[in-house]
C-alpha cells in the first residue's frame, strides 16, 4: 500500500512540474501549444512516460521554448533525469562491474581518420607540404629531363611531318591557277619577290617564264624546309612536353601514395596509443566519479505506533546515530539507537539502559569430588627443551621534528619546520629448514618554510617477502618479491602544478630467484641470477613515462637481470645500533650499461624508551630515471641519469614492539 502511494505521490509531482512549467513557457514567450502536441501520449494510464516525453518537447524545440529563468532549468532537468535514467545507485554497481570485471577493453574510440589536431602526430606530412614538395618534383624533373636527350622516335615524326601545310609538287602554272589553296604566306613572299624582279627590255617571254618558274621551284623549297624545321622543332617541343608530363605524373602518384601510407601509418599508430591514454583517463575520472557517487546519501524516515516519526540519513560514511522508541498496542516504549551501517541500510541497537528479564526454573546440582596426594614422581619435572613459537613480530616507529626560528636575524637566514614520519613492520617465520622473512616500511616527511612553503621531503612505501628454503650450510634456496612506490604527488621546486612523480608512478616490482647467505641473524647476502623487474606509470597522462624510461604511450617496463642485495645489523651500544642495506641490479639486455644500486644507511640512538634521534643517508643511481641538463644559460639541453643523494636528521617520539 505504501509503494502505491508513493507511486502516485512521485506521478503527480512530475505530472504537476510538467503543467506549471508548460503554463509558464507559454505565457511568457507568446506561443502556444495545439492540445494534440500537449496530450499526445496516454496521460492516463502511464503518466510518468507521458511528463518524460511532454518536457523533452518543450526542452528541446530548438529555441521556440525558453526557460524564463535559469533557477527554474536545473529543477526541472533533475526531476527528468530522475524518471528518464537508471537509479543512481544501479548505474553505480553496473560501472563498478565493468571497471572491475574488465568487460570492456575501450570504453571510447576514435578512427584514425576523424584526427583532428594533425599537427599533434609527430611526422604527419600536412598538405600543404605535400603541395611544396610536388612543385619540388615537378621542377627537378623537369630540370633532369629537359636537359637530357630524348628522341622522337621516327615513326612519329615522319606521321607529324606529313601533316605539315608544305607546298606541293607540280608546274609553276597548274599550281598557281590554284593559287586559293597555297599557303598564304607563301604566296605573300613569291609575289613580293616576283615584283621586285626587273627583265630588260629585250627578254623574250620564253626566258622570263623561265626566271620565273626557277624563282618559284626556289622559294616552295625554302618555304618547304622552313615549314618541315618549324614543325620539326613543334614535333619535339610536343612529345617531350608529354613524356616529361607522363613521368612527372606517374613520380607525383607515387609519391602521393607513399605520403598517405606513411601517414596512415603514423595516423594509426598515434591513435591507438592516444585511445589507451584516454581510455585510462576515463577509467580513472570513472573511478573519481563512483566515489563521489557512493558518498550520496539517502534519507530513511521512520514511524512508531504513536505516529512519532525520525528520520537518518544513510550513506557509506560516518552519520550521527539518532534514539527512537518502539511503541506497542499497551504503550510501552522499547528504546533503541538507530546506526547507519552503509547506503540504504540501518543498524538498529537496542538502547543501553534497557534490561530484559527472562523467567527460567533453577536447578541446583551439588557435586562431591574426592581428593589424592599427588604421586611423588611428578612433583618435579626435567626441562629438556625450550620450544620458541616459529613466528616473530616486530615493529617500530618514530615521529621527528627539526624547528628553526628566527627573528630579526642580522645572519640571514629563515624560519624552517621539517616533520618525518617512520614506520618499519617485520613478521618472520623460522624453522631449521624454512625461513620467511616478511617485511614493511612507510616513510613521509615534509619541510615548510616562508619562500618555498610546504614541500614534501621523503616519501615511500616498500613491501618485501623473501621464502627460503635450506640448501647447504648457511646457503638457503631463495624467492623474493620486492614491490616499491610512493604516497604522494612529488613537484620540481618552483613548480608545484606539474608533477614529476606519484603514486605507482613510478612503481616498481620485482620477483627473484636465487641464493641466500646467513652466516648470522646480523648479516645477509642474496644473489639472484633469475630476476624480473617490471616499472609501472599508473597515469601517462600525469606523469611522463619517458622520465623513468618508457617509451611514450606506454605503461610499464620489464626488465630481466642480475639483482644483489646485502642486509647488516650492528649493535653498537646498548642504545645505539647501525643498519646498512644495499642493492645492485644489471639489466641483462644491457650489460654493465644500464644498471641500478641503491645504498641506504641508519644511525640511531635511543635518548628513551620514548624518544630517539635518527641519522639516515640514501644514495641512488638508476639509469632509468633521467634529469634535465641545462647549458650555460640555463636552458635544458637534454636528459640523463644522476646519482641521487639523501641526508636526514631528526629528533622525535619512538614505539616500538
Amino acid at each position: 500500500m505504501l509503494t502505491m502511494i508513493r507511486k502516485v505521490i512521485i506521478r503527480s509531482i512530475l505530472f504537476l512540474a510538467a503543467f506549471n512549467s508548460f503554463n509558464l513557457l507559454a505565457e511568457n514567450s507568446g506561443h502556444s501549444v495545439s492540445e494534440k502536441e500537449l496530450y499526445a501520449g496516454d496521460q492516463v494510464n502511464d503518466s510518468i512516460k507521458w511528463s518524460v516525453n511532454f518536457l523533452n518537447k518543450l526542452l528541446s524545440s530548438c529555441n521556440e521554448w525558453y526557460i524564463t529563468d535559469n533557477q527554474y532549468k536545473n529543477p526541472i532537468q533533475g526531476v527528468l533525469n530522475y524518471a528518464e535514467n537508471a537509479p543512481l545507485d544501479t548505474v553505480v554497481l553496473n560501472l563498478k562491474s565493468l571497471l572491475k570485471e574488465g568487460k570492456v577493453v575501450y570504453f571510447m574510440d576514435r578512427h584514425p581518420e576523424n584526427i583532428r589536431n594533425l599537427k599533434d602526430v609527430p611526422g604527419y606530412i600536412a598538405d600543404s607540404e605535400v603541395d611544396r614538395s610536388i612543385e619540388t618534383i615537378k621542377k627537378d624533373l623537369f630540370d633532369s629531363l629537359n636537359n637530357s636527350n630524348i628522341i622522337v622516335p621516327m615513326m612519329v615524326m615522319e606521321s607529324e611531318l606529313s601533316k605539315a601545310p608544305y607546298v606541293p609538287e607540280g608546274e609553276m602554272n597548274i599550281l598557281l591557277a590554284k593559287q586559293k589553296e597555297l599557303p598564304k604566306d607563301f604566296m605573300l613572299s613569291l609575289n613580293n619577290q616576283i615584283a621586285a624582279l626587273r627583265f630588260p627590255a629585250n627578254m623574250t617571254g620564253a626566258a622570263m617564264d623561265s626566271t620565273l618558274n626557277v624563282l618559284f621551284m626556289t622559294s616552295r623549297k625554302a618555304y618547304n624546309d622552313s615549314v618541315m624545321n618549324r614543325w620539326r622543332d613543334k614535333i619535339t617541343f610536343s612529345y617531350r612536353s608529354g613524356i616529361i608530363a607522363q613521368k612527372t605524373d606517374l613520380r607525383i602518384k607515387d609519391y602521393k601514395k607513399s605520403v598517405a601510407d606513411q601517414n596512415l601509418a603514423l595516423l594509426t599508430d598515434y591513435n591507438q596509443k592516444t585511445v589507451s591514454v584516454v581510455n585510462d583517463s576515463l577509467r580513472l575520472a570513472l573511478h573519481y566519479l563512483i566515489t563521489h557517487a557512493e558518498g550520496d546519501s539517502t534519507l530513511i524516515r521512520l514511524t512508531n505506533l504513536s505516529d512519532s516519526k525520525a528520520e537518518l540519513w544513510t550513506a557509506n560514511r560516518s552519520m550521527k546515530p539518532i534514539r527512537m522508541y518502539l511503541k506497542n498496542a499497551q504503550n510501552d516504549s522499547l528504546s533503541v539507537i538507530l546506526i547507519n551501517n552503509r547506503k540504504g541500510e540501518l543498524k538498529l541497537v537496542i538502547d543501553d539502559g534497557v534490561k530484559l528479564t527472562r523467567y527460567a526454573e533453577t536447578q541446583n546440582r551439588t557435586i562431591t569430588f574426592e581428593t589424592k596426594a599427588p604421586d611423588k614422581k611428578l612433583l618435579k619435572v626435567n626441562l629438556k627443551q625450550v620450544v620458541y613459537p616459529p613466528w616473530t613480530l616486530r615493529g617500530n616507529g618514530s615521529v621527528g621534528f627539526t624547528q628553526t626560528s628566527l627573528t630579526n636575524w642580522a645572519k640571514g637566514g629563515e624560519s624552517a619546520l621539517a616533520a618525518l614520519i617512520i614506520s618499519k613492520y617485520t613478521a618472520n617465520y623460522s624453522k631449521p629448514k624454512v625461513k620467511w622473512e616478511n617485511s614493511a616500511e612507510f616513510r613521509y616527511g615534509v619541510n615548510k618554510s616562508r619562500s618555498r612553503g610546504l614541500e614534501k621531503n621523503d616519501d615511500k612505501i616498500e613491501l618485501q617477502s623473501r621464502l627460503g628454503l635450506s640448501a647447504f650450510k648457511k646457503w638457503f634456496y631463495s624467492a623474493e618479491t620486492n614491490f616499491r612506490t610512493q604516497i604522494a604527488n612529488g613537484y620540481a621546486f618552483p613548480d608545484k602544478v606539474n608533477p614529476i612523480s606519484a603514486f605507482m608512478a613510478p612503481g616498481f616490482l620485482t620477483f627473484s630467484l636465487g641464493l641466500d647467505y646467513k652466516p648470522s641473524k646480523d648479516f645477509s647476502l642474496f644473489l639472484s641470477p633469475l630476476t624480473s623487474k617490471t616499472t609501472y606509470i599508473r597515469d601517462t597522462t600525469l606523469i611522463k613515462p619517458s622520465k623513468f624510461g618508457l617509451l611514450p604511450g606506454t605503461k610499464k617496463l620489464w626488465e630481466p637481470g642480475l639483482i644483489v642485495k646485502a642486509n647488516w645489523h650492528k649493535k653498537i651500544a646498548d642504545n645505539i645500533s647501525y643498519d646498512t642495506k644495499g642493492e645492485f641490479f644489471n639489466n641483462y639486455m644491457y650489460p654493465f650499461r644500464k644498471m641500478a644500486f641503491e645504498w641506504e644507511q641508519v644511525l640511531l640512538m635511543e635518548v628513551n624508551r620514548f624518544i630517539n634521534v635518527r641519522i639516515m643517508t640514501q644514495m641512488i643511481y638508476d639509469y632509468n630515471t633521467k634529469f634535465p641538463v641545462y647549458d650555460g644559460a640555463g636552458k635544458v639541453t637534454g636528459q640523463k641519469p644522476k646519482l641521487q643523494f639523501e641526508e636526514l636528521f631528526t629528533i622525535g617520539f619512538a614505539y616500538k614492539f
